[in-house]
């Protein structure tokens, strides 16, 4: 069902700033601080060089950029660009999808006739829309257009009875084209793709499905995987576009993001800190148990994304999914402990300790597994990966480091412990003007005895 038109190509044009000032700085016995002086006219000189600088900035910011007449609009005049029924626009609605790098014109009439038009940049590779029922990709039936370096363009229709190349077959769909011939033009850099269906009952709500690929069909008539893709709902009764759900590469990747923080990185952290700072008393308790409970907080979200996903995209990824909430329910149960915290007095108290150590450092250690495995899983965002893996090498050398210096704190030389303490005693002459009443007392034995006096019932060693 291809077809090739003419292309298009249309070639548009392309006083004294204020200064901080510092006159004196007053020491606190009240005497000007000459020091700051010279500071302050140094402050001032720079000043006067940075903030014309910083003007110049904010105004070259907040200067309007020129619009680029290469992006798509829905202000552009379709009846200069496309053949009739397609450049009327007396009923088309529109909007900008796809964070705005495609235009979307719609249109349905009484007779469940659909008018489509979608533009975008098309950097010669294959661009498609597909209906489906459940806003999934397999089981749906798309337009695929694109068009060649030489100027030729083409339309086809294609099912997607799976994921895999094969499986996405060509000239097959449950979608009925009407009388009017598709049109496939270039205009510039984009490409627009306007087409009618015929449809047994009205559209309503309508989940569409746009693709972008990673070149053109083959021969073949084989489809390239797609590059990127979205899901955007239109509702055909009141002409609008509905409220859009998150990507599912958007999702998968704040997924990522959420498990990363929670259960890579604030959760071994607060383990770090009630290990090796308890001396720190009591400010250790509080960032402790403020970091894991951010952590917590932060690892819901995550797994809250995560079966959103699931949900989206009918992943079978049971290992990520069972390791998930193995460690929420571990932390929770972390959570309730701190709830139901005994005294130091309690007996209870040790058999808390011992819950509360191997629970936590349960969940750590099968948190941060599991970030790894659904890193194994999926072909994840290069980025996270980079900073999950700074952060997982920064928190090990922290945790050697601060092991091993506590280790060295609580080793006693072997040595110290087996030898007897060593005294130096030095022998005093006895005074001669002691009082009559005072007993001398002579050790008797070896040359090194001291000698001893009583005065008062005390005595006194020498």
């Amino acid at each position: 069902m291809a077809s090739s038109l003419s292309t298009f190509h249309l070639f548009d044009r392309k006083g004294e700033v204020p200064s901080m000032a510092i006159s004196r700085f007053l020491s606190k016995e009240g005497k000007k601080n000459e020091k700051a002086k010279e500071m302050a006219g140094s402050i001032s000189n720079f000043s006067k060089k940075l903030l014309p600088s910083l003007f110049c900035l904010v105004v070259v910011g907040l200067t309007p950029e020129a619009p680029d007449v290469q992006s798509p609009s829905c202000s552009s005049n379709l009846r200069e660009i496309l053949p009739t029924p397609y450049s009327d626009l007396s009923g088309l609605a529109c909007s900008l999808i796809w964070q705005q790098t495609f235009s979307f014109h719609f249109y349905q009439d009484d007779q469940n006739v659909t008018t489509l038009v979608l533009a975008g940049k098309h950097a010669y590779r294959w661009i498609g829309i597909g209906f489906s029922g459940d806003g999934k990709m397999v089981g749906s039936s798309a337009i695929v257009a694109w068009i060649e370096r030489d100027g030729v363009s083409g339309l086809r229709q294609y099912y997607l009875e799976g994921k895999n190349m094969s499986r996405v077959i060509p000239d097959k769909g449950d979608l009925h084209f009407t009388t009017a011939s598709p049109a496939v033009v270039v205009h510039g850099e984009l490409l627009y793709i306007a087409f009618q269906l015929k449809f047994s009952t009205s559209l309503s709500h309508q989940p569409i499905l746009i693709a972008v690929g990673s070149g053109n069909p083959l021969r073949n008539g084989l489809l390239p995987k797609h590059v990127n893709s979205t899901t955007t709902h239109i509702e055909f009764s009141t002409g609008r576009v509905a409220r859009q759900p998150m990507n599912p590469s958007e999702l998968r990747r704040y997924h990522g993001m959420a498990a990363i923080i929670g259960w890579g990185i604030l959760t071994p952290a607060g383990l770090l800190i009630a290990r090796y700072f308890r001396h720190v008393e009591p400010s250790w308790y509080y960032f402790h148990s403020s970091t894991q409970f951010v952590g917590f907080f932060i690892g819901i979200i995550s797994i809250s994304l995560g079966r959103n996903l699931y949900q989206r995209t009918n992943a079978t990824f049971l290992g990520h999914k069972f390791l998930g909430y193995t460690v929420f329910f571990l932390a929770g149960l972390e959570v309730c402990q701190f709830m139901g915290r005994p005294s130091r007095e309690s007996i209870r108290r040790q058999y808390w300790n011992f819950v509360h150590y191997w629970v936590g450092r349960t969940a750590m250690v099968l948190g941060v597994s599991n970030v790894f495995v659904g890193f194994h899983g999926v072909n994840a965002d290069q980025g996270l990966k980079i900073c999950f893996f700074v952060a997982f090498v920064t928190l090990l050398i922290a945790l050697i480091f601060f092991e091993g210096r506590m280790r060295r704190k609580n080793e006693i030389p072997k040595a110290i412990i087996d030898q007897p303490p060593v005294f130096r005693v030095a022998k005093l002459p006895i005074p001669n003007n002691l009082p009559s009443s005072t007993k001398v007392l002579q050790s008797v034995g070896s040359a090194d005895a001291l000698p001893s006096v009583r005065f008062n019932d005390v005595l006194i060693t020498f």
